[in-house]
């Protein structure tokens, strides 16, 4: 691990040795440090800077980044990802669009508040996940390849909404409610390692019915991280598969009942806020602390929460999506879960900040029993992480980061061993 950590002292040094300049008259106290959208100007080595002014109603962006998993299993050691971003808010919030681009991952949310609705709202969204290749499950950072399976899922809905603003009262200031129905395919195949004694789910249509809550008074910096204020959300769904007969029968997590799992009841939780530390300049120096929960009924392999590392923002829904730091995208599917976060955040120049990491999560897991087997265990996974944000050329943002999660399981050949690591690099070009 050694190694590791001294790659990551050597980047953090660097960004370090890029930010550090003095500060100009313009700086000295009281310093505010700039908001998201607003145009701010300063001296930068003894330069004039000048950050424009930015509508934050329109936002096209390019997300790119990839994910080493430090002795991770075979073919996930490297993770590439990639997404387009679009945020539309128009007519002072009667019309919005939020959509997320991969192609094999989609997720696009669609408001429009029409004069005759009132303060009402009618809602379309868009999920659809299809990657074309087998996903495996993993126990103890081991992937369980006789189990694996091609599986696709799309869900559109429909439905009803109600939003209201909250101070501070920018674009994305406000409380909102949605209720939607959300029709849907569960398509299934075998993989090129699927034990042959496996029996494929059948392809069925899911319908859910999603209650959605969010409400945001965050105040955003200039790199769009929360500054000041709060955040919450809470989401429930239940679902119901037309045609759900037994399916599985693996080495590992053994015959599936269908009737057990053809209606299915979840729900999670998340609360964060942003503060200043009682310092001489608590401006530049943050503390943000966040809690996420969930808890479900008669959940499987498709309907249970999908926790992992995958890259996070700023954006209000962003915010909703619990992350298990070091973890591989979507490692664990788990039936409750509980993660507290704790960040320390120092501004090193207006556009470059420093992140101190702390994550104590409480997590139901498969683990191996005595005859090789899962079994279900609550599991509690603590991690470390420090990261570099900054602003880079051509209208873009960089995070270099590194977390340890001292919960995590890696094989090493005879067995499996706690701690696990990853390196994290992302970019993102706004258009």
């Amino acid at each position: 691990m050694k190694k590791y950590l001294q790659r990551i002292a050597l980047g953090t040094s660097i960004c370090l040795l890029l930010s550090v300049a003095p500060l100009s008259a313009a700086d000295s106290p009281p310093y505010r440090t700039p908001r998201a959208g607003e145009e701010y100007t300063t001296l930068l080595w003894g330069q004039p800077v000048t950050a424009p002014p930015r509508n934050r109603n329109k936002v096209t962006a390019l997300n790119l980044g990839g994910m080493w998993i430090v002795d991770g299993p075979k073919d996930y050691e490297l993770l590439p990802f990639g997404a387009f971003y679009l945020w539309r808010n128009k007519d002072e919030g009667r019309e919005r669009l939020r959509a997320v681009l991969a192609g094999l991952y989609n997720e696009v949310r669609y408001n429009r508040r029409p004069e005759w609705l009132g303060k009402t709202e009618y809602v379309l969204t868009l999920d659809s996940l299809t990657v074309p290749t087998a996903r495996q499950e993993f126990v103890e950072g081991k992937r369980i390849d006789a189990e694996e399976l091609e599986w696709y899922r799309i869900h559109l809905g429909l439905g009803l909404g109600w939003r209201a603003p909250l101070k501070p009262g920018h674009q994305d200031n406000a409380v909102e409610a949605a209720l939607t129905y959300e029709p849907g395919l569960l398509l299934f195949d075998k993989g090129s390692d699927t034990a042959a004694s496996f029996r494929v789910p059948q392809d069925t249509y899911e319908g859910r019915l999603h209650v959605r809550l969010r409400a945001d008074a965050l105040e955003r910096n200039i790199m769009e991280l929360p500054h000041v204020g709060w955040a919450a959300g809470a989401d429930g769904w239940y679902g119901h598969r037309a045609r759900w007969r037994d399916w599985g029968g693996g080495p590992v997590f053994g015959p599936q009942d269908g009737a057990e799992h053809r209606d299915w009841l979840a729900a999670r939780f998340h609360v964060l806020a942003a503060c200043g530390l009682p310092l001489a300049d608590a401006e530049r120096h943050r503390l943000l602390s966040s809690l996420y929960g969930g808890i479900g009924k008669d959940l499987d392999r498709f309907s249970a929460f999908r926790l992992g590392g995958e890259p996070s923002g700023g954006e209000t829904e962003a915010l909703s999506r619990p992350t298990i730091a070091g973890a591989i995208f979507d490692e664990f599917y788990s039936r409750s879960y509980l993660i507290a976060n704790l960040e320390y955040r120092y501004e090193l120049l207006f556009f470059t900040y420093l992140h101190l990491r702390g994550q104590l999560a409480w997590l139901d897991r498969p683990r191996f029993d005595s005859k090789g087997q899962a079994e279900w265990q609550m599991d509690t996974l603590s991690s470390l992480g420090v990261a570099i944000t900054c602003g880079a050329p051509w209208k873009s943002q960089l995070e270099i980061g590194y977390s340890y999660n001292f919960g995590l399981l890696r094989e090493d050949g005879n067995g499996s061993r706690y701690g696990g690591q990853a390196l994290t690099l992302a970019w993102s070009k706004e258009f």
